[in-house]
């Protein structure tokens, strides 16, 4: 190789360089607009297929929602015990270890509908750290894909006989707090949003979550921007206006160990029209049984308080 040639190759290279640097600036000051990024991870409901789970219970489903892009979520379904007079139905993502399996954790007598749609990532919800850098590129992917499988749940309740569909809620509990709240920038079908132990300000909830692992605070701060930056889409207070038009219910622990309060009182400060009510206790977890069926029983007992003309006029907004 010619001195000539290995100069020409080195120019090449810093150009490449720097040229990579100026695009990764201006993502970084100048990131792309949240709901467009959204909607092309969100394609359209095609086809809901559904079979039975009797090992789960009599009234339970394995619900299919298969894309038009061809690709598959997973959703599980319980109907309102027979009898129930225009039940609720309520569309919920929980924390990532609980998945579409949170139908199973609320009570099965409770006069309602639910289908609990599960997250699209498919490997394992336990990662080491070097794991999970490892998978980031992958982790990102499904994160920013959890909004539109949760409006893809939405629209498969919609379109399912059983359902009516001006008594339709949408409910995110814990990791699913932020997808529900960008959902709503996907479908207009719910009439009604409960948020259970969320907050906004996604780069201090990093920030405290990779301190709670002990990681340096020198380390956590600049890992926690670029974690935030990198599923900005998602963060809750830039969905707070697609709100606006549905009555919300939040509920937060008042002895939360996860959430730093000051990122609780942004989301709510966002929502000035919700009502707020905390609670006695800690983060939820799914091994409370007798908080979920409370909390099942306070969020049923709210939604029967909306009338369904409130539920039309948010709709023509």
């Amino acid at each position: 190789m010619t001195s000539r040639t290995r100069h020409h190759r080195a120019r090449t290279c810093a150009v490449a360089a720097l040229a990579l640097a100026a695009l990764a600036g201006a993502w970084w000051w100048w990131p792309p607009d949240p709901v467009r990024v959204l909607r092309a991870h969100a394609p359209a409901l095609a086809r809901v297929e559904r079979e039975p789970a009797p090992l789960l219970g009599a009234r339970v489903q394995h619900w299919r929602l298969i894309s038009s892009a061809g690709d598959t979520a997973t959703a599980l379904w319980r109907g309102a015990p027979p009898g129930t007079a225009a039940p609720w139905t309520v569309v919920l993502l929980g924390g990532l270890h609980t998945g579409d399996r949170a139908v199973l954790l609320l009570p099965p007598d409770g006069p309602f509908n639910a289908l609990a749609v599960d997250w699209p990532w498919h490997g394992p919800r336990r990662l080491t750290p070097w794991r999970f850098v490892l998978e980031a590129p992958a982790i990102r992917t499904a994160v920013l894909r959890s909004p539109g499988v949760l409006a893809r749940g939405v629209e498969a309740a919609v379109r399912a006989p059983e359902v009516d569909e001006e008594r339709i809620a949408l409910l995110g509990a814990s990791l699913g707090v932020p997808p529900a709240l960008a959902a709503l920038r996907l479908t207009r079908a719910p009439r009604a949003l409960v948020l259970v132990d969320g907050a906004a300000d996604l780069r201090a909830l990093l920030e405290s979550g990779l301190e709670r692992q002990r990681i340096p605070a020198v380390l956590a701060a600049p890992l926690a921007a670029l974690g935030s930056r990198l599923v900005r889409p998602l963060e809750p207070s830039l969905h707070v206006s697609a709100a606006a038009r549905l009555p919300v219910l939040l509920i937060n622990g008042e002895a939360d160990e996860f959430l730093p309060r000051a990122a609780v009182r942004r989301l709510q400060q966002g929502l000035p029209h919700a009502r707020v009510r905390w609670r006695p206790g800690p983060h939820l977890r799914p091994g409370r049984a007798q908080l979920i069926a409370d909390l099942a029983s306070e969020v049923v007992g709210w939604l029967e308080t909306l009338p369904r003309e409130a539920s039309r006029a948010a709709d023509r907004r």
